[in-house]
């Protein structure tokens, strides 16, 4: 779903179907995660941060092992040769991972999604995408609530049981509060 108004307005569709704001839970990647966000009072809403975080402690122990490795190979020619090589191809390895998105991947394998929808979940949510996840054991409301989804022009898929997204990986879960609540310091409410 592409995030914005319509999906607030979503959001607010699908709790006046009777959701609560426990079954609704939305997953979207910004900048700076502590910022709230404008979702109707009671959403559960996940914050994947889109930046570096822990990039300097990759490229420190890359650093480490290319000075460590460097060390070896001059001061112990024979073995030194081998650790060499063994901490080189660690740095390389740490250098690589530094340069790889993880994206949503880590919270979907942990709320164990279908494996054949998850890549797909995980490429559009790159692209910028929200992920939008709704819980409800009444199957009357599964109709209206297709609707909503299609009437955004959003990917649904329907899966035969509950899938509650917990924050993995550097991500943080809030609480989304009303304007009034939201703007005193402190309010916005983390559970882990």
């Amino acid at each position: 779903m592409d995030d914005g108004a319509d999906l607030s307005r979503a959001i607010t569709d699908l709790k006046d179907l009777g959701i609560a704001g426990d079954d609704i839970t939305v997953i979207l990647k910004r900048p700076d995660p502590e910022e709230p966000e404008p979702f109707p009072e009671g959403t559960r809403y996940i914050v994947v941060p889109d930046d570096s975080r822990g990039l300097e402690l990759a490229v420190g122990f890359a650093g480490v092992f290319v000075v460590s490795g460097l060390l070896f190979a001059f001061t112990t020619p024979r073995l030194g040769l081998v650790l060499f090589m063994f901490f080189i191809t660690l740095a390389a390895l740490l250098a690589a991972a530094c340069f790889v998105k993880v994206g949503v991947m880590p919270i979907l394998i942990d709320v164990e999604a279908p494996a054949e929808e998850s890549g797909l979940w995980n490429d559009e949510f790159e692209k910028g995408r929200v992920l939008l996840f709704v819980s409800t054991r009444d199957r009357r409301i599964l109709k209206p609530a297709r609707e909503i989804f299609e009437e955004q022009g959003a990917y649904y898929d329907i899966v035969g049981r509950r899938l509650e997204p917990r924050p993995v990986s550097g991500a943080v879960l809030r609480l989304a509060k009303t304007e009034r609540l939201a703007n005193r310091p402190g309010e916005i409410q983390q559970r882990s």
